[in-house]
């Protein structure tokens, strides 16, 4: 069977092992999660059951995304990452003289996702950082004005380090992740860690049900506790050793360790969101999709995982 698909999709042996894995799981979960909130409904399972049809839209999405020609593909992907800076943008209140430098905000996207692809890792890593922390400010200069000039300042440069930074991640593992242990397999490492990101929120979410007692920020997120992310973390850092074989490390105690770490980074990622969103006074960040929110509320672990992936691969020597 695999062999067969592997013919009519391209996709090599250990991905479409590792996606009809995915495939699979996710079977398992509508089957669990969906009769359970109708059985036992609350708010942290109806969240549950949110997740689990986003992370069907998002499987469908990534596997084609890897059936799309290249350039295709790094369009949809631009064109996500539009639709959610955008979405994190109206929420601000911009004042009438600063809107003109949104179209640089904006424009920003298609050159760093075509760094991604074809710069270097230093032009990846520096242009929104440092040119744009350079550019935003100076636009406003010339421009004249200040009022709420630091305000809009830091909001933006935030939105887009956040957001078109951490999305364009992915292009860059996938065109520049060329590690050599690793056989070629960005696509591979790319689903994985998408995977082991959800998965993540539903361990969490497991574990603090079932001994959660204490707090982990009842500001934030009343709902999370620091049992479900302890136990959250150390299942995700058993997963990660027992899949260790599809990782690009050394060995299998590297995979424990990196588990573990992107556990902590996708709660963060998480936590992140739903503070930029209780200080904005939103429940959501769009009603793109009925019922379930925009793109960033659907993938806010993401915006952090994406990024430690790149710069842990980096710092270990692996790209």
């Amino acid at each position: 069977m695999i062999d067969s698909i592997c013919e009519i999709t391209g996709f090599t042996p250990l991905f479409t092992e590792v996606l009809l894995g995915i495939y699979g799981l996710l079977v398992f979960f509508t089957l669990l999660f969906i009769p359970w909130n109708k059985v036992k409904p609350s708010k942290g399972m109806h969240e549950i059951v949110l997740r689990v049809y986003s992370w069907w839209a998002i499987l469908v999405l990534a596997t084609l995304m890897f059936l799309l020609p290249t350039s295709i593909a790094l369009v949809g992907i631009s064109l996500l990452t539009y639709i959610s800076l955008r979405e994190f943008l109206t929420k601000l209140s911009v004042t009438k003289h600063f809107r003109s430098t949104l179209f640089y905000i904006y424009l920003a996207i298609p050159i760093q996702f075509y760094i991604a692809k074809n710069g270097t890792t230093y032009s990846f890593n520096s242009f929104l950082p440092v040119y744009m922390f350079f550019l935003i400010p100076i636009r406003n200069i010339l421009h004249g004005e200040y009022e709420k000039y630091l305000e809009f300042n830091g909001k933006v440069f935030w939105s887009v380090m956040l957001i078109v930074y951490g999305f364009s991640n992915i292009t860059f593992l996938r065109h520049q992740g060329n590690i050599e242990t690793y056989g070629g397999e960005q696509d591979l490492l790319i689903i994985l860690i998408v995977f082991l990101t959800q998965i993540n929120d539903v361990l969490q979410f497991l574990w603090g049900k079932t001994i959660g007692k204490h707090k982990l920020s009842p500001t934030i997120s009343p709902n999370k506790t620091i049992e479900g992310f302890v136990g959250g973390a150390l299942t995700l850092s058993l997963l990660t050793f027992s899949l260790s074989n599809y990782l690009p490390f050394d060995h299998a105690g590297e995979a424990a360790l990196f588990g573990f770490l992107l556990s902590v980074f996708g709660l963060f990622g998480d936590l992140n969101m739903s503070a930029v969103k209780r200080d904005l006074g939103v429940k959501d960040m769009d009603d793109l999709i009925p019922g379930h929110g925009g793109i960033l509320d659907r993938l806010d672990s993401l915006s952090f995982t994406l990024p430690f992936t790149v710069h842990y691969l980096l710092l270990r020597g692996y790209l």
